[in-house]
C-alpha cells in the first residue's frame, strides 16, 4: 500500500492546509527532489517533511474524503521558504 500519492503536484491552491511539518528519516531507499531548492533528497537521511491536506471532491458516495500529500525538503530552510512562498 501506498504511502500517499507521489509525486506531488507542483502548485497548491488554497484548498490545501499544512497538517504538519516534521523531520525525519524513512527506512525507504529512495530519493526526492526537494520542492524547494531541487537538490536530491535521500528519505533515509535526516529530512524535513510537510504533509498537506485537502477535502477529497468526489462525485460518488465514498468514504475517502479526504486528499493527504507528503513532500520531502532536504532541510528545513528550504521548508520554510517554501510554505513562505505564496506562489506555490
Amino acid at each position: 500500500m501506498s504511502k500517499t500519492c507521489r509525486p506531488a503536484p507542483s502548485a497548491f491552491g488554497s484548498e490545501w492546509s499544512v497538517r504538519q511539518v516534521v523531520e525525519r528519516r524513512d527506512w525507504d531507499a529512495v530519493t526526492e527532489t526537494c520542492p524547494a531548492c531541487g537538490d536530491a533528497v535521500d528519505l533515509r537521511e535526516p529530512h524535513v517533511q510537510v504533509e498537506l491536506d485537502r477535502e477529497r471532491i468526489s462525485e460518488r458516495d465514498t468514504k475517502l474524503t479526504r486528499e493527504r500529500r507528503l513532500l520531502s525538503f532536504c532541510e528545513q530552510a528550504c521548508a520554510t521558504a517554501w510554505l513562505d512562498d505564496p506562489a506555490k
